[in-house]
């Protein structure tokens, strides 16, 4: 994901909540996260997230025509949780995904 954008939380008043939104303006692509201590909640965290991304998406129509990914973010994630998440439509990510190549 080539970041463009520093990396920044959102929520408002309407019980929107999201931990990461990050963007690559250049390729418009636009990443929501969600970040949990359990990666076993993660999976069923993935519905609730999307709904926040569409209510931040009906205030922000800048980003509407933009791709969306929605990331699922924990310390640790094992290999059935993590296909949970992929089936679910999120990109799972834990420590060890974020650090590599640095």
């Amino acid at each position: 994901f080539n970041l463009t954008s520093r990396i920044e939380g959102y929520w408002d008043r309407n019980d929107t909540e999201i931990d990461l939104v990050a963007e690559n303006a250049d390729d418009k692509v636009i990443r929501f996260g969600s970040c949990k201590r359990s990666g076993s909640k993660l999976p069923a965290d993935v519905p609730v997230l999307r709904g926040h991304v569409d209510r931040f998406l009906s205030t922000s129509p800048a980003y509407r025509s933009w791709k969306t990914e929605l990331v699922s973010i924990a310390p640790a994630i094992d290999a059935q949780t993590r296909a949970s998440i992929i089936a679910a439509g999120a990109i799972p990510q834990d420590l060890n995904d974020l650090v590599k190549g640095l």
